[in-house]
């Protein structure tokens, strides 16, 4: 993200997607996140980092955007069915939960139905897997 506005506050996203072994798959959802509701570029978002690990067909997208662009979680939802978003620190008004709050409040590693979550943006989650959006501003 290239930008000379001073005092430009950044949110980060972390996109935890349940697919490593298909490149183009992960390749695509981050280029999703970079693109504007009219298909063109977004100038104030990057797509920072891709880690995948194929042993665990697992992979997480680091995304940084200007907090005035928290419409990125709804391009996302938008431009990936099935995507729940569940916010955290500053981006979760007004609690300002932090992560580990946030999971623990939603059970998230002790769940077995995830269909009764309910996310803060898009669907409850189908499923232990798929894509799940968490946004913090920093």
């Amino acid at each position: 993200m290239s930008s000379c506005r001073v005092g430009l506050r950044l949110a980060a996203c972390l996109l935890n997607i349940s697919e490593a072994r298909k490149k183009y798959v992960v390749e695509n959802i981050a280029k999703a996140a970079l693109l504007e509701r009219n298909g063109q570029r977004h100038p104030e978002v990057s797509v920072l980092n891709i880690f995948s690990d194929p042993e665990y067909n697992r992979s997480v997208i680091t995304i940084a955007a200007s907090i005035d662009e928290l419409g990125l979680a709804e391009n996302l939802i938008r431009s990936v069915p099935g995507c729940s978003v569940f916010l955290f620190g500053e981006a979760d008004l007004p609690e300002k939960r932090p992560l580990v709050q946030r999971r623990k409040q939603l059970g998230w590693f002790t769940r077995r139905d995830f269909s009764s979550l309910t996310p803060d943006l898009g669907p409850a989650p189908a499923r232990r897997c798929g894509l799940t959006a968490c946004f913090r501003a920093l």
